[in-house]
């Protein structure tokens, strides 16, 4: 359940409590049953843990403050394990403790020591979605409820009267993507009840006409009625042209939102103190599952991987967030790694399962990896819904990997236990004004907002090279571009920055998108009508011209993702593309894997009708994104539907500065 503080006699003390730097209003709490558990407030505009005396508390943590295993890697000294540095298992989590004082933290993340000797808050890892086998097994089982509130006593137990525990992640990284969760379910058998459940929300769909389903699915394995649908094996495909994904995302939706209000229930039901953290999202959410969660998360969790080497931390990913729902955000792990490392790391993904080399935030030096790191918990600390960052993890992970074969230097320490110098000093310097920072971020984010009138495009300091795969020369806070919209409920799922020299307009976007490019039935070349879309319009003298990148998937076993993504330009006339041109030079998609996508674009002057851009210059201009699918649009100006983006008729003044 969610209770609210009792009594204005109470509010005034924790205002009182939070000290000067913090009065004013305290507009809304979120707590525990009880007055001596963890709660958060949105105080002036700023959200905030509070701890269980009434203070103002921003989340400093470490992931992973564990004293390792006794086994054949640590014996041999390539993973870490206390023994190999301490005389009893209590000193070390003395000296752990006071490490991590010293630099600055004060939060143990998920999968730590819950030893009270340690002395730090606690946050723990329930997994108890994936214990009660929710995911992947059968959501709408009658039984599920009872089932989620016997595992969640079982797993609270051990913490449920640790002073220091402020609350449980229900699980981690469970991951809702949209179309494998439909794929999944329509193949189950009949007596699974999400199976019917789907089955039944395909049938109220389309009313029980198989020629409405037709115009949006493309049935396979030889279905040809709704009964077959009922079929174990049974499989549809998303027609292009459609609007079939409209249907995917409210499954989804619906299995999401039974998964946070049974987790919910069953932790408040086990440990009413405890605050409800999220499922730690796998650095990537759907919007859809955000409104979904509704007032069933106390605080939504997020682990994210940091957008450049240079610490930039994209701002509509934690605007998107306080957009769609209102509770406060806990960066729940985020990371640097380097090539540099003493632990013999080699920063690969699953290892020599599928290697897949810096995947992850991944710079080649130490000095790289701790100039990145500190900018990047600024930036977080910048965002006024978001309540802590937490550092993914205290150590190293094993020479060769961990089980599954993840192989990277995350640790503020190797697995011989000897502190990254550069990387601790950072946060010793940087964590202490993290408070400060944060109590400030409101203005930041006013300042973020934008002001009305012609929008400065301000030139590039530097030459920017559309061919290196790298977006670290980019000024990001200038060339940022603020203001653009969605179709409601949903907010803009990119952010896009402009900049420009004399040869002509530069521009970069960040988003996450998720994409299973087999969900769709074509034939031959993936369709653009369905690819990832950025449209780049500019009006110069009454003479538009509208430029396109198309982000088209083709199959490629070998890629991490199963496919591979590759740039097309074009430039259209009435929303056709009449002229193909060449990507060299001008589009490239920096290497992630997705739910990334970062695209770095330059724009000739000369396609524009002027010899070199100057400052001084105005133009109208208009910027619009399609994601998969069509499932998500946004635009500068004007409507933000498909026909709009694709033929805009709305722009703004810009002004080159």
């Amino acid at each position: 359940m969610r209770c609210r503080f009792r009594g204005m006699l109470f509010v005034f003390v924790a205002v009182l409590l939070a000290g000067a730097a913090f009065a004013g209003p305290l507009h809304t709490h979120r707590t525990g049953a009880e007055l001596k558990g963890w709660s958060t407030a949105d105080i002036n505009g700023v959200e905030w843990l509070i701890d269980p005396q009434g203070k103002p508390f921003y989340s400093k943590g470490v992931d992973i403050v564990s004293p390792g295993i006794k086994c054949e890697k640590s014996l041999a000294g390539h993973a870490f394990f206390w023994a190999n540095f301490c005389p009893t298992l209590d000193r070390w989590r003395t000296e752990v403790g006071e490490r991590l004082r010293k630099w600055g933290f004060n939060t143990l993340g998920g999968w730590s020591d819950s030893s009270p000797k340690i002395g730090l808050p606690l946050m723990v890892d329930l997994e108890l979605g994936r214990n009660s086998h929710y995911h992947w097994f059968d959501p709408f089982d009658p039984e599920m409820g009872k089932i989620t509130m016997e595992k969640a006593r079982e797993l609270t137990a051990p913490y449920r009267n640790l002073p220091q525990l402020i609350g449980y992640f229900s699980d981690n990284e469970v991951g809702w993507w949209n179309s494998a969760l439909f794929i999944w379910y329509l193949k189950a058998p009949w007596d699974n009840h999400t199976k019917r459940f789907l089955w039944q929300m395909i049938y109220n769909t389309y009313g029980g006409s198989w020629k409405a389903l037709l115009a949006d699915w493309s049935p396979q394995n030889g279905a040809k009625s709704f009964e077959d649908l009922k079929k174990t094996g049974a499989a549809m495909k998303l027609r292009p042209g459609g609007n079939g994904i409209r249907l995917v995302d409210r499954f989804m939706s619906s299995v999401a939102g039974r998964y946070y209000k049974l987790m919910y229930r069953a932790i408040k039901a086990a440990d009413p103190r405890a605050l409800v953290l999220g499922d730690r999202l796998p650095l990537y959410y759907h919007q859809d599952v955000i409104r979904a969660m509704g007032n069933n998360v106390d605080v939504i969790s997020t682990n994210y991987n940091v957008d450049t080497p240079d610490g930039w931390v994209a701002p509509y990913y934690f605007d998107g967030l306080r957009k769609l729902s209102k509770k406060p955000v806990l960066i729940s792990e985020f990371f640097f790694s380097s090539m540099e490392n003493r632990s013999g790391n080699l920063n690969e993904d699953f290892g020599s399962l599928n290697p897949n080399p810096g995947h992850l935030m991944t710079v080649p030096t130490q000095a790289e990896r701790a100039w990145g790191a500190g900018r990047a918990v600024l930036n977080f600390a910048r965002f006024p819904n978001v309540v802590g960052a937490q550092w993914f993890q205290y150590c190293d992970e094993p020479l060769g990997g961990r089980e599954d074969g993840e192989d990277y230097d995350m640790g503020l320490i190797d697995t011989s236990n000897r502190p990254y110098r550069r990387l601790t000093e950072q946060f010793r310097k940087i964590n202490p004004v993290l408070d400060k920072t944060h109590e400030e971020s409101r203005e930041i984010a006013r300042k973020r907002s934008g002001a009305p009138g012609p929008i400065a495009v301000p030139q590039a300091r530097y030459r920017i090279d559309v061919s290196d795969q790298s977006l670290v020369e980019w000024d990001k806070e200038k060339t940022l571009l603020t203001g653009f919209t969605a179709l409601s409920p949903h907010v803009p799922f990119a952010e896009v920055h402009l900049t420009w020299r004399p040869e002509g307009f530069y521009l970069f976007s960040l988003s996450d998108v998720y994409v299973h490019p087999d969900f769709l039935a074509y034939g031959g070349q993936f369709p653009k009508s369905e690819a990832f879309q950025l449209h780049f319009t500019v009006e110069n003298k009454g003479v538009r011209k509208h430029l396109a990148i198309y982000l088209v998937p083709h199959n490629n076993p070998s890629a991490p993702d199963g496919f591979e993504i590759a740039p097309q330009l074009f430039r259209l006339e009435n929303s056709v593309c009449v002229q193909k041109l060449a990507t060299a030079g001008h589009v490239q998609r920096i290497d992630e894997s997705l739910p990334h996508i970062a695209i770095e674009a330059f724009f000739p002057a000369k396609w524009f009708g002027v010899d070199a851009l100057k400052a001084g210059m105005r133009f109208q201009a208009n910027i619009g994104m399609i994601s998969y699918f069509r499932e998500f649009t946004m635009a500068w100006a004007g409507n933000p539907e498909v026909g709009a983006i694709t033929s805009p008729e709305d722009f703004r003044e810009i002004v080159l500065k």
